[in-house]
């Protein structure tokens, strides 16, 4: 008889940042020292567990996130994707003003981006349960967790997600998804915990 696997997939969004310092190139801004605080109580946080591999958005902020988590997991291979940047994966009811400085195309684009990711990364495991751990941002972690829950994309934004906060979420055998946990902020001391 196959063992019944399960992939888990610890979702952190990165830990704030420097939005003051004008980045040299289209990577965006690195963390600050709070967010490098958040990015090494997270991965105290997560350092226990049998992590396979820590997948992680190539933007500057998730990029160093990542680069802080892996330092407690020698040997853990990181791979970086452009395919979990920042998105804006739709317009939410209520939010038209908010975005309405994004061109149409841009938005129809990152939600095709957004569906690719959840198709790549929330799939079965095979041979054995995988923990895995993705770095990635709060619109995409937020777009994730609807998808997950079989919930319209478009309520994206009714969710919250703090700097360095998690979201498990286990795929099933059958590949049924389920989540575990959101936002899990409780490795960071109320002080410690931002959003913007």
């Amino acid at each position: 008889m196959t063992p019944m696997s399960q992939r888990i997939l610890y979702l952190v969004r990165h830990g704030q940042t420097d939005s003051e310092t004008e980045p040299p190139d289209a990577l965006g801004g690195g963390l600050t020292a709070l967010g490098r605080k958040q990015a090494r109580l997270a991965a105290r946080r997560l350092s226990s567990l049998p992590i396979a591999v820590i997948h992680h958005s190539t933007l500057r902020r998730a990029a160093e996130t990542a680069d802080i988590i892996a330092a407690k997991f020698p040997g853990v291979p990181l791979r970086p994707s452009r395919l979990l940047w920042e998105c804006v994966p739709s317009v939410p009811a209520g939010f038209e003003a908010v975005f309405a400085h994004v061109p149409p195309e841009e938005i129809r684009r990152d939600r095709r981006r957004a569906a690719r990711a959840f198709a790549k990364y929330f799939k079965r495991a095979r041979g054995g349960d995988r923990h895995e751990i993705v770095v990635c941002h709060g619109n995409l972690i937020r777009y994730f967790v609807c998808c997950a829950l079989q919930a319209p994309p478009e309520i994206w934004a009714n969710t919250d997600v703090h700097h360095c906060g998690f979201s498990e979420i286990v795929i099933n055998p059958d590949g049924r998804v389920r989540l575990v946990s959101h936002n899990d902020a409780g490795h960071l001391p109320r002080p410690m915990r931002t959003f913007v």
